[in-house]
């Protein structure tokens, strides 16, 4: 088992720096399991060990523990997921708007990560022609039985898309799942039309919700193994031959249910959350659905840098 202080690399992975320290303990006693990843995972403040680069404030995990990162998403399988899916699938349209909105003439769209396949379908149900890769096995039979979405299983660069350029690519929570956040940059950069729009989607280390939780903040997760901020994005996005065009908050949907249960990890609800499951009229208040913007994640819309390619 790896030690809580190894660490396997001396510069930063975003912007090469060697002035990193250490900035939270592994809070894991055994090495990580396929079970970790799940995207339901509610253990928050469970993490790998973290270092944070004093040149750009990027906040990432050991690269000792993260090199086998992808057979582990290949392995997942995370049944409470599909439970959500209702109330995922309303925010994907507010996003794709974005995306559709920095580019008028969008034609074609590429989700890299694209979980069971939601932003896709309701990208096709727009008249786009969308395409989704996604290295987790079950979550892509999720996709195709619940959903009716066929996505390629693997991660990206995929050879079944090789030479494909498309006018909007999403990364939609997972830049913050991968090791090598300029190399999926880059990648994607690549994957862009002329003139096309990379829509980045990742949690905000410096938001206010971050600094009022600390180390419980729920983006601290074992699944997340690198935490922007608008400086280190900013940092990354160049390097891959990107510009930042806008920057806004990302909204998201959940049911009454989903808030109570996770507040219940951080306040002694758990009693009042069980009455709730017994009164019927408390029950209708539980199913119901509401927007929240907690201000604690960024949508940066990036285009390639002028003489990029």
């Amino acid at each position: 088992m790896r030690g809580p202080t190894s660490i396997g690399l001396t510069t930063c992975p975003v912007c090469g720096s060697s002035r990193i320290t250490l900035w939270k303990r592994r809070n894991l006693s055994r090495d990580l399991t396929p079970e970790d990843l799940q995207i339901t995972d509610s253990r928050y403040g469970v993490t790998l060990t973290l270092y944070k680069c004093a040149a750009c404030s990027f906040v990432f995990a050991d690269a000792a523990e993260t090199g086998h990162l992808t057979e582990l998403y290949e392995q997942m399988i995370d049944s409470a997921y599909g439970a959500s899916s209702e109330n995922r699938a309303q925010q994907m349209r507010p996003l794709l708007q974005v995306g559709i909105a920095a580019l008028s003439r969008a034609r074609t769209l590429l989700e890299i990560g694209a979980g069971s396949g939601l932003l896709v379908a309701e990208a096709r149900r727009l008249g786009l022609d969308a395409v989704g890769v996604e290295p987790c096995k079950s979550v892509v039979e999720v996709a195709r039985e619940s959903h009716g979405v066929d996505l390629l299983q693997g991660t990206f660069p995929h050879p079944m898309l090789h030479g494909r350029q498309f006018d909007l690519v999403y990364l939609v929570d997972v830049i913050e799942h991968v090791a090598d956040p300029i190399a999926l940059l880059s990648d994607s950069t690549r994957a862009l039309s002329p003139g096309g729009a990379l829509v980045v989607v990742t949690p905000d280390v410096s938001s206010l919700a971050a600094r009022l939780l600390g180390r419980r903040w729920w983006h601290f997760r074992l699944a997340h193994v690198g935490y922007f901020n608008a400086r280190s994005m900013n940092q990354a996005a160049c390097l891959a031959g990107l510009a930042i065009r806008s920057t806004r908050r990302a909204g998201w949907v959940f049911s009454v249910r989903y808030l109570a249960e996770r507040v219940s990890t951080y306040l002694p609800v758990g009693g009042v959350n069980r009455a709730a499951e017994r009164f019927g009229p408390f029950r209708w208040l539980y199913d119901r659905v509401i927007p929240l913007n907690l201000h604690d994640s960024h949508i940066f819309v990036m285009s390639r840098k002028s003489g990029s390619r």
